[in-house]
């Protein structure tokens, strides 16, 4: 039996809904876990995940965590249409792309995403239970990364981190594109295009993405074909629920000083 713990707003856990929806597979059994409800603290649910994350697969009573694990545990597991490319070369290559997405990406989609509408959220909160969902965290880096973004908004130093990250990719994916696409890795869709692109719905959703791709029109096509894969409807990939109109609406109010902060960053360092 496949089960996946998931909630429908997590950047992350998009990523195996994706796959899943790439594969065809519809006999998975789904469990949300409701983030904004506290349920990932749950001590039935931190047995199968310490770290309080989403998502978590459950197969046959093994656990797999970390959704660039799940994925790849789940080409393997439905090897058809590969997601993988066929040779050690692309592989490697195919890895670097969601190298950094892990490491640079994911962090610099979660600040923006707390600065433009989960700050107002939490400081809307009363003191003692925004207080009691930080202390109910378990990595103390995301509490901080949090904690800034809240308190300093675009002045917090991950907002600046996250400009720069996230002009990087983008600038990575215009060049490798124009070079030979449609895909990240030429002809076929992999998982380095589908993991990326969970993380850049976030940034549509909050209205963040247009200036970075306006002047980028091979990043542009790129994304267009990506959001309009069927897998990625299925997958309700980006904010949905409750969630759409408040991202959209707390996004569009941060955005003049996002394009702000961002045209101080490429004054000083430059555009890629």
């Amino acid at each position: 039996m496949l089960e996946l713990y998931y909630f429908e707003n997590s950047i992350c856990a998009e990523r195996p809904l994706m796959v899943l929806a790439e594969k065809g597979v519809t006999d998975w059994v789904p469990h949300h876990i409701h983030l904004f409800r506290g349920e990932q603290f749950d001590p039935a649910y931190l047995k199968l995940n310490p770290k309080a994350q989403v998502p978590t697969l459950v197969h046959d009573g093994a656990i797999i965590r970390e959704s660039t694990l799940i994925c790849d545990y789940l080409d393997d597991l439905y090897p058809h249409p590969p997601l993988k490319p066929g040779t050690p070369v692309e592989l490697a290559h195919m890895r670097e792309w969601i190298k950094e997405a892990d490491e640079g990406g994911f962090e610099g989609v979660a600040s923006l995403s707390f600065v433009a509408v989960f700050r107002a959220k939490l400081m809307a909160m009363p003191e003692d239970e925004r207080n009691a969902y930080w202390a109910g965290q378990t990595v103390l880096e995301r509490t901080q990364r949090q904690q800034s973004c809240v308190f300093d908004g675009f002045d917090s130093p991950y907002a600046l981190r996250a400009i720069a990250i996230w002009e990087r990719i983008f600038a990575k994916i215009d060049k490798t594109i124009a070079a030979g696409g449609p895909w990240l890795m030429g002809r076929q869709f992999t998982l380095a295009d589908l993991e990326l692109a969970t993380f850049i719905a976030r940034l549509d959703g909050l209205t963040l993405l247009e200036p970075w791709i306006a002047g980028r029109p091979h990043a542009q096509a790129w994304w267009q074909a990506v959001s309009n894969r069927p897998s990625y409807a299925e997958a309700r990939v980006g904010p949905s629920g409750e969630e759409t109109e408040s991202m959209g609406r707390e996004g569009a109010r941060a955005v003049g000083e996002f394009k702000r902060k961002r045209a101080e960053y490429v004054a000083r360092y430059g555009a890629g």
